[in-house]
């Protein structure tokens, strides 16, 4: 008796889940024959017919861990202290940099600052409210130009009064011009080499640069004026900025999260007992923040888009964040829509396929100017948005729908074939499954089962969703030769499977990773005699 072949389609790792145990029926059922080596099967009897033979075809132990591992690359399975299990997807990271901000500050020197008093306030304003303390320089450069029609020698000496050394002294420039004394001509034109400004301090004092000059008549002691002076502040860049920076957003970048659990689903009722959308934040900018929802909503199976609601969404979640003594550190804020204050549970339970989202920050967003931070030039806003779907809750009729190819003509001289399976259950899910032979032109040809057969039983639990006992359930299925004759001709399977938790999808149930279910399946053949 020759072997038949069933080819699989391809099967994504989520229908692994969906999938797994009427996937092993299927292909024991269909073609279950001595093409291997197997090992014994237990409890299986053997007929002392000489044309007909009983063979051991197939045994195997799996867990549900063991399928959620082989799910793709977009789905974390996580084991949780008590042995239960999470399926966790998540978003891309999305972060702001403290360089956007430190940006603004070349803004602030973009035309000379015309000097025309020998003690003036020059503009210092930073746009967007951002309101400077004083700023840590780690570039930018200062240059002085100035012109004194004087006929006889000269000092000068130019401070930026708002500007410090980095050893913390005001930043003065002296110039000791002579006048050569054979012409007519007066000292004029002097234009300073640019000064490199990394390691100064600016301290701004209600947006303004204080700037004073002092020249001196040197033949009698007088003071005097310049007829001309400009100063060019360019390419400013900080390491650090401390005092009230603003309250304009922050865009974040709208991103989808995929769900694909419920990719093959086509009825029935999922719950998942504690769902969640969590949001993560690391911030080590030394500021106020508070999150903006734009938009937070499950998109559906059946193509809705159902909004996240909470007074979290419309109130903001406030971010934490370092204070002026804890420079450097990153403060890590976790912030989780649960079914205590969201309608999560709901929304996810309706077959998500993703969630999409755009959260914004809001720096400040009290506009409390009296609160100063700080922020640095590694300083960073990071977020990541996840959606957790714990392996607790309770399915009733949850069904996934899946084709098949198949080859049956090299099936021949069988008077009838029968069945056995044995499984042993810790699970607490049952599955039912039925599978339709279809012909070339797509009509159906037959059915494994009359209707759809509970082939795997779930184990029962307690109160609390915890599996207490194992089960065990054999099922037998027989072809006689007209019936296997039938099916020969088919060349797909239509597969449907319903899954639902102990007690017909009744019971809130708890899976561990550690919980197995064995299958043991056997074949009687009976042959034609020659």
């Amino acid at each position: 008796m020759a072997c038949g072949v069933i080819q699989a389609g391809k099967i994504s790792g989520m229908k692994l889940l969906q999938l797994h145990f009427a996937w092993v029926l299927l292909l024991l059922v269909v073609f279950g024959t001595g093409c291997q080596k197997f090992d014994k099967l237990e409890d299986l009897e053997l007929s002392e017919r000489d044309a007909e033979y009983a063979v051991p075809v197939f045994r195997t132990s799996t867990s549900l861990q063991d399928v959620l591992e082989e799910f793709d690359s977009n789905t974390v399975v996580q084991i949780q202290s008590d042995g239960s299990m999470l399926l966790n997807y998540r978003g891309k990271v999305t972060a702001r940099t403290s360089q956007e901000i430190f940006e603004i500050t070349n803004e602030i020197t973009s035309a000379p600052l015309i000097i025309t008093d020998t003690f003036m306030a020059l503009p210092f304003a930073i746009p967007n409210g951002i309101d400077i303390d004083y700023a840590i320089l780690k570039g930018g450069s200062i240059q002085i130009l100035w012109q004194a029609n004087h006929k006889e020698d000269i000092s000068l000496k130019v401070s930026v009064l708002s500007l410090l050394t980095p050893e913390g002294e005001v930043f003065t420039k002296t110039y000791d011009a002579d006048y050569a004394g054979n012409t007519m001509e007066p000292i004029m034109n002097y234009i300073d080499s640019e000064i490199s400004l990394d390691g100064y301090i600016v301290r701004p004092d209600q947006d303004s640069l204080y700037v004073s000059y002092e020249l001196i008549r040197k033949s009698t002691g007088l003071r005097d004026t310049v007829s001309g002076m400009i100063l060019l502040i360019e390419d400013l860049n900080a390491s650090y900025m401390e005092g009230y920076l603003g309250g304009d957003i922050y865009e974040m970048d709208r991103d989808t999260i995929e769900i694909d659990f419920f990719e093959n689903w086509t009825r029935g009722d999922v719950y998942f007992a504690d769902p969640k959308i969590r949001l993560t934040v690391e911030n080590s900018f030394g500021f106020p923040v508070r999150s903006k929802a734009n938009l937070v909503e499950v998109l559906t199976v059946d193509g809705d888009r159902l909004p996240l609601r909470s007074t979290f969404i419309d109130d903001g979640i406030n971010v934490d964040y370092p204070g002026l003594d804890e420079i450097g550190e990153v403060k890590v804020t976790n912030f989780a829509f649960d079914k205590t204050n969201s309608n999560v549970d709901s929304i996810l339970a309706a077959g998500p396929i993703a969630v999409d989202y755009d959260f914004d920050a809001v720096p400040n967003p009290d506009q409390d100017t009296t609160i100063r931070g700080f922020i640095t030039d590694t300083s960073s806003l990071r977020a990541l948005v996840e959606v957790d779907l714990p392996v607790f809750g309770s399915t009733a009729g949850f069904a996934v729908n899946d084709t098949f190819d198949a080859d049956f003509v090299q099936f021949d001289e069988v008077e009838y074939a029968e069945f056995k399976l044995v499984t042993e259950n810790e699970i607490p899910l049952e599955v039912a499954v039925q599978l339709y032979f279809a012909d070339p032109a797509g009509q159906i040809i037959d059915s494994l089962f009359e209707r759809s057969v509970q082939v795997i039983e779930g184990a029962p639990v307690d109160a609390e969703g915890n599996a207490i006992d194992v089960v065990k359930k054999e099922t037998f299925i027989r072809f006689d030769e007209a019936r296997f004759n039938r099916i020969r001709q088919s060349d797909k399977i239509y597969m449907t499977a319903a899954f639902s938790t102990t007690n017909n999808g009744m019971s809130i149930v708890k899976v561990l990773s550690s919980q197995k279910t064995n299958i043991r399946m056997g074949m009687k053949v009976g042959l034609k005699e020659d």
